[in-house]
């Protein structure tokens, strides 16, 4: 089986190619620009210098969220465009058990955590399985420290912008290496392997962005909306 992995969730871009269990290549890319300019070369060369055609990818998986939302959108979009054109199931996998993944085999709770901007935090808690040990949340940095286990090992981004918060949660507090808060496209495509095994895949319909909270947009557009039936009350009552 041929898979092709994506990841756009957050600031950085990855793209892998598996061959069966067997990794071809990986490239990640972080400096943070738009995914939508670089995401189709990135896949583009790999696949050429892999030898390999579009039509002989059989799976493709991506992460779904949380995340970015226009991050999330592009990697969809992009994933989904690419298995209508070629016939490739599709499996969505989580950003933060994929960020969690290269650390799960270790005996301590693993703490996934992803910039959500607006001061807060997605999070969840992992602990020797790709299974999350808790749901997974949204909230300010304090909230998620005050519920982290004291022998926690934190990684992905919000864990680095917010370190000062946990590190004062509990001595016992310990950061990935810095080499491991992105995720990568290969610890998307090593999940996604199992379910393709299984044939639990994704209806291309289906695969949605899992977003965990509102877009900035839908916020403003609610509020204009209250707004509006506020006013429509108030002329009703004079």
């Amino acid at each position: 089986m041929n898979l092709l992995a994506v990841d756009t969730s957050t600031t950085s871009c990855s793209v892998a190619l598996f061959s069966g269990d067997r990794l071809l290549a990986e490239t990640l890319y972080a400096a943070g620009k738009t995914h939508s300019r670089h995401l189709m070369s990135m896949i583009r060369r790999m696949l050429e210098r892999c030898r390999c055609e579009p039509g002989d990818i059989d799976g493709i998986a991506v992460t779904r969220g949380p995340g970015t939302f226009t991050g999330l959108r592009i990697g969809i979009s992009t994933v989904k465009g690419l298995a209508a054109a070629t016939g490739a199931s599709v499996v969505g996998v989580s950003s933060l058990a994929a960020l969690a993944f290269p650390l799960t085999l270790h005996d301590c709770p693993v703490v996934a955590m992803i910039d959500a901007r607006r001061g807060e935090v997605y999070y969840t808690q992992y602990r020797g399985s790709v299974q999350p040990a808790t749901r997974v949340s949204v909230a300010a940095p304090e909230t998620a420290a005050a519920a982290l286990p004291e022998d926690a090992v934190l990684v992905g981004s919000g864990a680095l912008i917010y370190r000062e918060v946990f590190e004062n949660r509990s001595p016992g507090i310990r950061f990935a290496d810095t080499t491991q808060h992105v995720i990568r496209a290969a610890s998307v495509g090593r999940l996604a392997m199992v379910r393709f095994k299984q044939g639990d895949v994704d209806p291309i319909d289906a695969l949605i962005p899992e977003y965990i909270r509102k877009s900035d947009a839908q916020i403003q557009m609610a509020g204009q909306q209250t707004g509006a039936i506020t006013a429509k009350l108030d002329m009703q009552g004079h």
